[in-house]
């Protein structure tokens, strides 16, 4: 849902298919990188209690 508005954006802006692949890889990366703190978050609860 968020990767098409950004698609839509970067279409709207340039017709370059190199920008949108690199704008694409920046936000799995960013979700990658959000999966990766919130399973972690998930680890240190676990071991607290």
């Amino acid at each position: 849902m968020i990767i098409t508005k950004v698609l839509g954006l970067t279409s709207a802006i340039t017709k370059s298919k190199k920008a949108k692949i690199a704008i694409l890889g920046l936000e799995m990366a960013v979700l990658g990188y959000a999966l990766y703190q919130q399973n972690r978050e998930k680890k240190n609860k676990r071991l607290k209690s």
